[in-house]
């Protein structure tokens, strides 16, 4: 078993940019820039950038740890590329099995969320704390906003980086996990 510890260092660096704000609310920023520029190929500006923020603290916690993160991880900032990596490599956990077995999903693990509405992965963040009662996940994400009054709905367009409660009911009927082993 790997020791994981770009996963845990990216985790805990996730929390520190929490309050990290868009500049006016149109996807951009000093550190919104930094998001988007660290994937490969980088987001165009004004693009969404959950993805640029996961890839970034996984990039800089590699970075700060004098090693890289696997040749086949996707530098994406599109969200599908993630499970579907996952899934390749054997590292895909259900958010729905987790009901059953919350031991699965560990800190530093990467959340992909499923719309309905897209048909697809469509947004993307870092667990940085699983509910020891088994109910869900604490996440940190960006391009999303605080919780709205119904906490079944998941932002993905919002205007900052946020540490987010996550039932497993709220990744989506085909959302979950990416192990992130390194």
């Amino acid at each position: 078993m790997a020791q994981r510890k770009i996963a845990i260092l990216a985790a805990k660096d996730a929390l520190s940019n929490v309050g990290v704000h868009e500049e006016t609310g149109n996807n951009d920023g000093k550190y919104i820039r930094i998001y988007q520029q660290s994937c490969v190929p980088p987001i165009g500006e004004h693009g969404p950038w959950c993805a640029g923020f996961v890839v970034y603290r996984y990039t800089q916690a590699a970075l700060q740890l004098g090693d890289d993160v696997p040749d086949d991880y996707p530098l994406s900032g599109w969200c599908p590329s993630f499970s579907k990596w996952a899934k390749k490599n054997g590292l895909w956990i259900p958010a729905m099995s987790c009901v059953q077995d919350k031991n699965q999903v560990r800190v530093g693990d990467q959340a992909l969320f499923y719309f309905k509405t897209l048909g697809r992965i469509g947004h993307t963040g870092i667990v940085v704390e699983v509910d020891p009662n088994g109910r869900g996940v604490w996440t940190v994400e960006g391009n999303t906003s605080p919780e709205p009054d119904d906490y079944t709905h998941v932002e993905r367009e919002g205007d900052g980086v946020y540490r987010k409660w996550r039932t497993w009911g709220e990744f989506g009927q085909y959302g979950g996990f990416a192990r992130i082993d390194f």
